[in-house]
């Protein structure tokens, strides 16, 4: 049995979830937990999108000034998302962007030269990354419901017809992490962590 990081070692219903091959419980009281704990975006702005090499970070609410780890400080949004399993981005039915589009060139690229996808600014997600911040910019696009299924599959809605999809399993590995900044007992992770 594991203990989840924001409570006590749960032994209630367990749904099932496959990671690296093997079956892993992931108990109801964990998935109600994260479903709590997401509530709190619904109503907040989506203000950014970005990455730090295959993460990929979404910023939601208010924009705060926390310190650094350099002794300045840093703005932030007040919740962020990390994505590092399955993922993707609609509007509408259309798939903006999604987590095979990190490791693609961007359009346009003809071949010629090396084609690196962690440099910054070079790859197919960095260009529809830096589109959709700019629209966020101008725009008030709020979360409207956020959903948790039992194997812990994440859907974020948002208006203008938005949608954030974040899968869990089978990856082997983290599919998303919820939390405030700053605080490191807000930190929701799926699957969980052992």
């Amino acid at each position: 049995m594991f203990a989840p990081r924001f409570g006590a070692p749960v032994r209630n219903r367990v749904s099932r979830l496959t990671v690296r091959g093997d079956t892993v419980p992931v108990d109801d009281l964990v998935i109600d937990a994260a479903r709590r704990s997401l509530a709190g975006l619904v109503g907040e702005r989506w203000r950014c999108v970005g990455r730090a090499c295959d993460l990929v970070w979404l910023g939601f609410g208010a924009v705060l000034e926390l310190p650094d780890h350099r002794g300045g400080t840093r703005e932030v949004a007040e919740f962020a998302l990390h994505l590092q399993g399955a993922w993707r981005v609609h509007l509408g039915d259309e798939r903006l962007t999604g987590a095979s589009d990190i490791r693609l060139p961007p359009p346009g690229w003809t071949g010629d030269g090396e084609f690196d996808w962690d440099v910054q600014g070079t790859n197919r997600f960095d260009v529809r990354a830096a589109k959709l911040t700019t629209h966020l910019r101008g725009a008030q696009v709020v979360v409207t419901s956020v959903e948790v299924d039992g194997d812990g599959d994440l859907t974020v809605f948002l208006s203008d017809g938005f949608r954030i999809e974040a899968r869990c399993g089978g990856s082997g590995r983290e599919g998303w992490r919820f939390f405030r900044p700053g605080d490191i007992d807000s930190h929701v992770v799926m699957p969980p962590e052992e």
